[in-house]
C-alpha cells in the first residue's frame, strides 16, 4: 500500500510540473511576442522623435506600449505564480524525500547491526552446512541469498534518495532564481510602463494645444475613409453582378498572414475614442498597421486583383478579390499589381507611401464580406 501511496503521488507531482511546464512554455512565447512589438514601437518612436512631431501616431504607439507592458507584468506575474505554486509542490516532496530516505537508514542501521550480530553467532557457511537434510539446506541458502540481495538493494535505494533528495535541492534552487528573476523584470516592467504613461500624458498636453489642428486631421481623415468605403461598395456592387470565382477565404480565419513583413497595429478596427479628444469618436473600418521593415504590402491570400482606386489622402487602393470576400490595402504609393491579375499569398501588392504627414510608413487594411466590415485582427495569424 505505502509502494501504491508513493508511486499514486510521485505520478501527480510529475503531472502537475508538466502541467506547469507548458503553462510557463506558454507564457513565455507570449512574453516574446509583447517584448519584440514593444522594441519595434521603441524604434518608431525613436524615429518621430527624430522628426520632431507630436502626431496621434506617437500617443497610439505609446498607448500600444503601456497596453503591452500592463500584459507583460501580468504575464511575469502568472509565471510567479506558477513558480510559487511549483516551489511549495518541490519542497513538499524534498519533505517526503527526506523522511523517507531516514527511514531507509534506520532500517538499513538496523539490517547492518543484525548481520554484524548474526555473523558473531554463526558463520554463513557453518549455518548451511548445519542443516540437517537437504531441503532444510536449499531453504537456508535461498534465505541467506534472498537476505543478502534485500541488504543491497536497500543500500541502492538509500543512494538513489540520496541523489534525487540532491537533484531537487537544485532544482529548487534554479526555480527560485527563476522566480526572483520574473520579480526583477515585473519591477522594471513597472518602471517603464510608469514611464510611458507619463510620455503619453505630455504627447496629449502638447497636441491639445493644437486642438483645431487635431480637428483638421480628424475630418480630413474621415473624409479620406469615407472615398475609400464609397469606392468598396461601388466595386462590392458591380461585383455581384459578376461570376465569384470559388475561394477557400472562409477557412482561413485566424490563419492570415500580415499584410506587411513587419509592423504594429497603430489603429484598430471600430469605433472607439480619439486618444486626444475625449470627447471625439473615430471609426475605422479596418485597421491602420505601421511598416516597421521594408514598406512593402503582399496579398494576405490566393485572389485576383479586382480594382485599383485613387483615393485622396490614402493615395491608392488595391482590392484583391477572394470568392465573396476582399481584401483591401490602402495607402499604396507604388502598385506592383495590374486589375485582372491572379495573386498568390505573399504577392508584392505594392509600396506604401513612405513621405511626409501622418500616413507616411502606414498600411490601411480591410476585410469584407459581401457588403459586411470584418475585423481584420480577428482573420490575421497571431
Amino acid at each position: 500500500m505505502k509502494i501504491n501511496a508513493w508511486f499514486i503521488v510521485s505520478l501527480f507531482l510529475l503531472i502537475s510540473f508538466q502541467a506547469s511546464a507548458q503553462s510557463l512554455e506558454q507564457l513565455e512565447n507570449e512574453k516574446k511576442q509583447l517584448n519584440q512589438r514593444i522594441k519595434n514601437a521603441n524604434a518608431l518612436l525613436v524615429s518621430y522623435s527624430k522628426q520632431k512631431s507630436t502626431s496621434i501616431k506617437n500617443i497610439n504607439l505609446l498607448n500600444l506600449q503601456i497596453k503591452d507592458r500592463e500584459r507583460l507584468i501580468n504575464l511575469y506575474e502568472d509565471e510567479i505564480v506558477l513558480l510559487e505554486s511549483d516551489i511549495r509542490s518541490l519542497e513538499s516532496e524534498i519533505d517526503d524525500t527526506k523522511e523517507s530516505l531516514e527511514q531507509l537508514k534506520i532500517q538499513y542501521a538496523k539490517l547492518i547491526s543484525e548481520t554484524y550480530n548474526n555473523k558473531k553467532r554463526y558463520n554463513e557457511l557453518s549455518f548451511f552446512f548445519g542443516a540437517e537434510s537437504f531441503n532444510e539446506a536449499y531453504r537456508r541458502y535461498s534465505m541467506l541469498k534472498e537476505y543478502n540481495r534485500f541488504r543491497h538493494n536497500q543500500g541502492v535505494l538509500i543512494e538513489k534518495k540520496s541523489n534525487d533528495l540532491d537533484n531537487s535541492y537544485e532544482l529548487l534552487n534554479t526555480k527560485l532564481k527563476v522566480q526572483n528573476n520574473a520579480l526583477n523584470s515585473v519591477r522594471t516592467q513597472h518602471n517603464n510602463y510608469v514611464s510611458d504613461k507619463l510620455a503619453v500624458n505630455r504627447k496629449i498636453q502638447d497636441l491639445k494645444r493644437k486642438e483645431s489642428s487635431v480637428k483638421q486631421d480628424i475630418r480630413r481623415q474621415k473624409k479620406a475613409l469615407k472615398k475609400l468605403e464609397d469606392a468598396i461598395v461601388k466595386v462590392i456592387a458591380e461585383m455581384s453582378k459578376e461570376k465569384a470565382e470559388p475561394s477557400d477565404f472562409h477557412l482561413a480565419k485566424g490563419q492570415l498572414i500580415w499584410p506587411v513583413n513587419d509592423g504594429i497595429v497603430v489603429s484598430q478596427f471600430g469605433e472607439h475614442q480619439h486618444p486626444v479628444l475625449k470627447y471625439v469618436k473615430v471609426n475605422n473600418n479596418g485597421i491602420d498597421i505601421q511598416s516597421t521593415s521594408d514598406n512593402i504590402a503582399k496579398a494576405v491570400f490566393n485572389g485576383k486583383v479586382s480594382r485599383i482606386v485613387p483615393i485622396p489622402g490614402y493615395n491608392k487602393a488595391v482590392l484583391v478579390r477572394h470568392g465573396r470576400f476582399l481584401t483591401v490595402y490602402a495607402n499604396i504609393e507604388e502598385v506592383h499589381v495590374n486589375p485582372g491579375q491572379n495573386v498568390t499569398k505573399n504577392t508584392n501588392i505594392g509600396t506604401i507611401y513612405n513621405g511626409k504627414g501622418e500616413n507616411s510608413g502606414v498600411l490601411h487594411f480591410e476585410i469584407w464580406e459581401e457588403s459586411v466590415k470584418l475585423n481584420p485582427e480577428h482573420w490575421l495569424l497571431n
